[in-house]
């Protein structure tokens, strides 16, 4: 889901909670998501749908402020 989906999926209540965690393969942070039906979902770009990474925690911590999210699980 891009980040404008996300925003109005979580003004909507749909979105139960965010977890930002360190990438596997690459380098960088992804942002997930559980929704009120327990199905996890990747924030991705609007080029691509592989899950967006994010250069520093901060970044994809302002992501998640911007979509309206005051509580986040940062996994390392």
């Amino acid at each position: 889901m891009q980040e404008r989906e996300a925003r109005l999926l979580f003004e909507s209540n749909d979105l139960k909670n965010v977890t930002i965690q360190a990438s596997m393969n690459k380098p960088g942070w992804t942002i997930s998501f559980v929704d009120r039906n327990e199905n996890p979902q990747y924030l991705v770009s609007k080029r691509s749908s592989d899950p967006r990474l994010f250069k520093t925690s901060d970044a994809a911590l302002r992501c998640c402020a911007r979509i309206g999210f005051h509580q986040v699980v940062v996994k390392v």
